[in-house]
C-alpha cells in the first residue's frame, strides 16, 4: 500500500518510463480485493494461489487449535506474521530501494527478455502466462514496455505477501481473544470496533483517492501523469494508510484486552513508519520534490541571530530532555536544576497523594495565568515590550525574557504533571498493561505533535514570535504546511494528549482526570481567547481551512452542526472580549463624569458676588494658552471693606480642592504669593511675586505672578484662591483654567532634545544638557518623564532617566527609538 499522498488521475491516463521516457496508456487494472475474489474477473495462477494459502491457513488454524491447543498456535501464528511483516516492510522494501536507485527488476526483465515471444525460458514462459491469465484477452504483452509488465508481476508479490501478513495477524489476534469476549459489552469494545470502523474507511478512501498505481507503488517503477493533491482522506493525517490507516491494530487490541497482542501490533506499525521513512518517502521526494515547506519563520529567526550576536537559540523542553542547552546562558542552569530541585524535594519529602496533586493543579493554574496575562496584556497593549523598552532594554531583550518565562512555566507544569502520574501509578497494584501502554501511546502523539509544530513554525512561531515581533514579519501569511495542513490549531487538542495518556496510566484516577480537564480547559481557553483573536489582527480574518475541517465539512449533517457551533462561540467570544472593553469603557466614562461635576461645582461657586468691585482673573484663560512653566498673571480686585494687607492667593489643583468653597483644605506647598511687597517679604519670595498694587477708596486692586518656581508641572485643570487675613478662608475664586506642555517637535532626536532642554531652561532645572532635580524641585524627573510622554507617546521610567543622569540627548536618542520599535509592531 504505498505512497502516502494523493496521485491525482486523469481518466485516459497518460505514462511514460522513467530511464527511456517512452509514453504508453496503461491498461486498466483493479484492486486487491477485486482482483483475488471478484468471480466476474480472470484469475492468474498466483491469485488462485493466494486465495487458497489464505484458505487453508484458516483451516490450519482450526485444526491446530482443536488437537495441539491454543498458546502453540497462537505462537506459530504470531511467528508466522513476525515473518511475513518482515517479508513487507524488510523485502519489498530491499526491492522498492534498488527499483528506485537502478531499476533492478525492470532491467532484470529487459536483460534476460522476459517478455520477449521468442524466449523459450521457462520463466519467461511462466512470466507471460501470468500476465496472459490476469489481463483481459485484448492485452499484448509485447505492446507495452517491459517497466508496467514488470509492475504487474510486482503487484501478485505483494497480494500474497499483504495478505498474508493480514491472515496471520487476525488469526493470532482471534486466539488471543478472551473467551468472555460476547459476555459483556464495555466501553473499550464499542471504542475498539470504533476504530476497527473508522481504518476501513480510511483504506477504501485511501484507495479511491490514489487508485492502483499508487496503492501498488507505480511511480517506482514508470511515471504516470499525475500530481500529488491532497484530497479526502489525505486531509485528514499525513500518510494516512500508514499512519490512521492502523488504527484497527489498536482497535483490535482494546478489544482483545491482551498487552501481548498490543505490543505485537506497535512493532508492527513501528516497522511500516521505517518502511515509509528509509524506502517510500525518499524516492517520492526524489520524483516530485519535497513538501514547499513555509520558511517565513526560520527565516525570521536567522535574521534574529545574524542581526545580533547576543541571540542564540532558547532553550525548549520536549518531553524529558532539552532542546539547545547553553552552557554559557545561566537561565537555562536554572531551569534545569529548578526542576530537578523539585523532582528531588517530592521523593525526599515523598508527600501525599493529595498534596502533590494540589500542587499539580496549583503550578499549572499558576503557570496559566501569568504566561495568558503576559500574552493577552502584550496582544492588547504591546505590555511586556513596553515595560522593557522604557527601563532601557531592547525588543530582542524583551523576547528573550518571555522565552524564558515561557519555557520555565512549561517545563515546570510538565515535571509536577509527570511527579503527579508517577506517584498515582504507584498506589496501584494490579495494573492493566494494555491500558498503561496506550497511555505512553498518547503521550507519544502529544510528542509528535510537538514536533510537528515546531518543525512547522519553528522557534519564531514556537514562542509567540507575531506577539512580540510583529515587525519582524515582512509577509503576513499563516503556514498551511506540516500538520497545520490537517488542522488548524493542532495544539488545542492533541497538546494535552499527554495530560489524558496520564490518566490510562493512572487507571482514570480522579486526581488525574480532574488535572487533564484542567490542562485541557486552559488549553483551549488560550487558543480561543488569546491566540486566535490576536492572529486575526496579525494576519487578518484566516481563509485557511484545515484538512481535517474540510473533510467533515462535506458531511451535511456534520456542517450544519458546526454552523451551530460557531455562532455559540462567536457569541461566547464577543461576550467575554466586549466585557473587558465594557468595564474600561465604563472606568472612563465613571472619570469622565466625575471630573464634569466637579468642574461643573467649581464654575457655580466661582466667588463674583461679594460686591461690585470683586474680581479675580486669570491672564490668556480664555485663549486656552496657559503652558507650564508659565508664568500665570492673575488679577485681583476687591472692596476696601473686604481687604486686609495679610490677604494672599495660592493655585491648587480643582480635583484636589473638592467642592468645599468657602474654605481650602490643603496645603499650597508653596505655590502661593501675597497681594502687596513687604508683608510676606521674607517668605517665599513674595514680593518677586507681586507686578502692582493699587489702593483707593473705591476698591483694592493688584497683579501677581505664578512663575516657573511657584509653578505644577503636571497637566490638568487649576483654579486661584484668593484668601483672607493670612488664613485659609477663601474670598474669591478664579474659573478653572487647563494647564498643558508646550508643544513638542519630536520628529527627529535633535529637535526633541532642543525642545526638551528649552522646557528645562525656562524652568531653570537644568545644567550641561541634564535635568538638575535639586534646582528646581517641582520640576522634578516626574515631570521630565510626563513631558517625554506627551511628546512622543513613550513613558520611560525613573529608573531608566536615573541611569542615563538624565542627560537630555540620550532620552531622546531612546525615546523616539521606542516610538519607531512601537509604531512598527503595529
Amino acid at each position: 500500500m504505498g505512497s502516502g499522498k494523493r496521485v491525482s488521475i486523469v481518466a485516459e491516463p497518460q505514462a511514460r518510463t522513467r530511464s527511456s521516457n517512452v509514453s504508453f496508456t496503461p491498461a486498466k487494472t483493479h484492486d486487491m480485493v477485486r482482483s483475488l475474489f471478484d468471480p466476474t474477473l480472470k484469475k492468474s495462477f498466483l491469485e488462485c494461489c493466494i486465495s487458497l494459502t489464505l484458505i487453508g491457513n484458516a483451516l490450519l488454524c482450526y485444526y491446530m487449535a482443536h488437537k495441539l491447543g491454543v498458546p502453540f498456535t497462537k505462537k506459530f501464528f504470531l511467528w508466522q506474521y513476525i515473518f511475513w511483516r518482515l517479508c513487507y516492510n524488510l523485502g519489498i522494501g530491499i526491492v522498492l530501494h534498488f527499483q528506485s536507485k537502478y531499476e533492478v527488476l525492470t532491467n532484470y526483465a529487459k536483460d534476460r527478455a522476459l517478455f520477449s515471444k521468442k524466449n523459450s525460458g521457462w520463466l519467461a514462459k511462466f512470466c507471460q502466462f501470468e500476465i496472459n491469465t490476469k489481463m483481459p484477452s485484448s492485452y499484448k504483452i509485447e505492446s507495452y514496455p517491459e517497466e508496467f509488465n514488470v509492475w504487474l508481476l510486482f503487484r501478485q508479490i505483494v497480494d500474497l505477501i499483504l495478505m498474508q501478513d493480514f491472515t496471520t495477524y487476525i488469526l493470532f489476534v482471534c486466539l488471543s481473544m478472551p473467551s468472555s469476549l460476547f459476555a459483556s459489552y464495555n466501553v473499550k469494545m464499542f471504542l475498539g470496533v470504533a476504530m476497527i470502523v473508522f481504518n476501513i474507511w480510511v483504506k477504501l478512501d485511501a484507495h479511491r483517492v490514489v487508485k492502483d498505481y499508487a496503492w501498488y507503488w507505480g511511480v517506482f517503477f514508470f511515471f504516470q501523469d499525475s500530481k500529488l493533491v491532497f484530497d479526502g482522506v489525505f486531509n485528514i493525517s499525513p500518510h494516512p494508510m500508514y499512519s490512521i490507516g492502523y488504527l484497527g491494530y489498536y482497535g483490535l487490541s482494546l478489544i482483545s484486552g491482551d498487552y501481548k497482542v498490543l505490543l505485537i501490533s506497535l512493532w508492527g506499525h513501528l516497522l511500516q513508519f521505517l518502511f515509509l521513512k528509509y524506502c517510500e518517502n525518499p524516492h517520492i521526494e526524489k520524483i516530485y520534490g519535497s513538501e514547499d515547506a513555509s520558511d517565513s519563520n526560520r527565516q525570521i529567526d536567522d535574521l534574529l541571530r545574524k542581526e545580533n550576536q547576543n541571540y542564540a537559540k532558547p532553550l525548549i523542553t520536549k518531553g524529558l530532555w532539552f532542546m539547545n542547552f547553553d552552557f554559557l546562558r545561566i537561565s537555562d542552569y536554572f531551569t534545569v536544576l529548578t526542576a530537578l530541585g523539585a523532582i528531588g524535594v517530592v521523593f525526599v519529602i515523598q508527600p501525599s497523594a493529595n498534596s502533590l496533586f494540589l500542587a499539580t493543579s496549583a503550578v499549572k493554574l499558576l503557570t496559566f495565568s501569568i504566561l495568558s496575562f503576559i500574552l493577552y496584556k502584550q496582544s492588547t497593549s504591546k505590555w511586556f515590550t513596553k515595560l522593557f523598552l522604557e527601563n532601557g532594554y531592547t525588543q530582542l531583550y524583551s523576547y528573550q525574557q518571555w522565552q524564558f518565562i515561557y519555557n520555565f512555566c512549561t517545563t515546570m507544569s510538565y515535571v509536577f504533571l509527570i511527579l503527579q502520574t508517577w506517584f498515582q501509578f504507584r498506589l496501584y497494584k494490579s495494573r492493566d498493561y494494555t491500558q498503561v501502554i496506550f497511555g505512553f501511546l498518547l503521550c507519544s502523539l502529544q510528542k509528535w505533535c510537538d514536533d510537528e509544530i515546531l518543525g512547522a513554525i519553528s522557534e519564531f512561531g514556537w514562542f509567540y514570535g507575531d506577539f512580540f515581533l510583529p515587525n519582524y514579519i515582512n509577509t503576513p501569511r499563516l503556514t498551511s504546511q506540516g500538520i497545520y495542513r490537517y488542522l488548524s490549531n493542532p495544539e488545542r487538542f492533541l497538546g494535552v494528549a499527554g495530560a489524558w495518556g496520564a490518566v490510562l496510566i493512572t487507571d482514570f484516577s480522579l486526581e488525574s482526570i480532574v488535572i487533564a480537564g484542567i490542562w485541557t480547559l486552559t488549553n483551549i481557553f488560550l487558543v480561543k481567547f488569546i491566540e486566535e483573536p490576536h492572529i486575526e489582527k496579525v494576519y487578518g480574518p484566516s481563509e485557511r481551512q484545515s484538512g481535517v475541517k474540510k473533510t467533515l465539512m462535506g458531511f451535511k449533517a456534520l456542517r450544519r452542526f458546526s454552523e451551530i457551533l460557531e455562532k455559540v462561540e462567536t457569541k461566547l467570544t464577543e461576550s467575554v472580549l466586549s466585557n473587558d472593553v465594557l468595564t474600561d469603557d465604563d472606568g472612563s466614562h465613571t472619570d469622565e463624569s466625575q471630573w464634569e461635576e466637579i468642574v461643573e461645582i467649581a464654575l457655580q461657586n466661582v466667588t463674583t458676588n461679594l460686591a461690585p468691585n470683586c474680581e479675580i482673573e486669570v491672564a490668556g484663560q480664555s485663549s486656552n494658552a496657559l503652558t507650564i512653566p508659565g508664568p500665570i498673571i492673575v488679577t485681583w480686585k476687591l472692596s476696601p471693606k473686604f481687604y486686609n494687607n495679610d490677604d494672599w492667593l495660592g493655585i491648587y489643583r480643582v480635583l484636589e480642592t473638592g467642592d468645599d468653597r468657602h474654605r481650602t483644605r490643603i496645603s499650597s506647598n508653596g505655590r502661593w504669593t501675597a497681594t502687596q511687597r513687604n508683608v510676606y517679604s521674607l517668605r517665599n519670595n513674595a514680593d518677586e511675586s507681586v507686578l502692582s498694587f493699587r489702593k483707593t477708596v473705591q476698591f483694592v486692586e493688584g497683579k501677581v505672578q505664578f512663575d516657573f518656581s511657584k509653578m505644577f508641572y503636571e497637566e490638568g485643570i487649576y483654579e486661584v484662591r484668593y484668601h483672607s487675613k493670612g488664613s485659609h478662608n477663601v474670598l474669591m475664586i478664579s474659573k478653572p483654567f487647563k494647564l498643558s506642555f508646550p508643544q513638542i517637535d519630536a520628529s527627529t532626536p535633535a529637535s526633541l532634545a532642543k525642545d526638551l532642554l528649552t522646557f528645562l531652561q525656562e524652568s531653570q532645572a537644568s545644567t550641561s544638557h541634564k535635568l538638575a532635580p535639586g534646582r528646581n524641585k517641582p520640576c522634578s524627573q516626574k515631570c521630565l518623564k510626563q513631558l517625554v510622554k506627551f511628546g512622543t507617546g513613550v513613558d520611560l521610567s525613573t529608573k531608566f532617566l536615573k541611569e542615563v543622569n538624565y542627560d537630555v540627548d540620550v532620552i531622546s536618542r531612546r525615546a523616539c527609538e521606542i516610538r519607531d520599535t512601537l509604531a512598527s509592531m503595529s
